[in-house]
């Protein structure tokens, strides 16, 4: 049987993972604050204010929380970070 000709196949896309982060590590999200778990997920993003941060959580003890990229590692209060000015 004849191959069917077609398009040459492409190179798969190397697939990322949330487990391993690409760049630097943000300030605060080296390791969990409660179990010091260093398999965090660590998500970047741009927040309501068009802050950059990043969400961290751990699958150990599934503490969260979100931290500015360019903070002193605190992290930022939910209701801030969610775009919920509570006043």
């Amino acid at each position: 049987m004849p191959r069917r000709r077609g398009r040459a196949e492409e190179p798969p896309e190397p697939l990322g993972t949330v487990m391993q982060p690409a760049a630097a590590l943000a300030p605060g999200t080296e390791a969990c604050r409660t179990c010091g778990n260093e398999r965090l997920t660590r998500i970047r993003m741009a927040l309501p204010s068009g802050l950059p941060a990043v969400y961290v959580t751990c699958p150990r003890c599934e503490t969260s929380g979100w931290f500015a990229v360019d903070g002193d590692g605190t992290p930022l209060d939910p209701g801030t970070a969610l775009g919920r000015d509570e006043t």
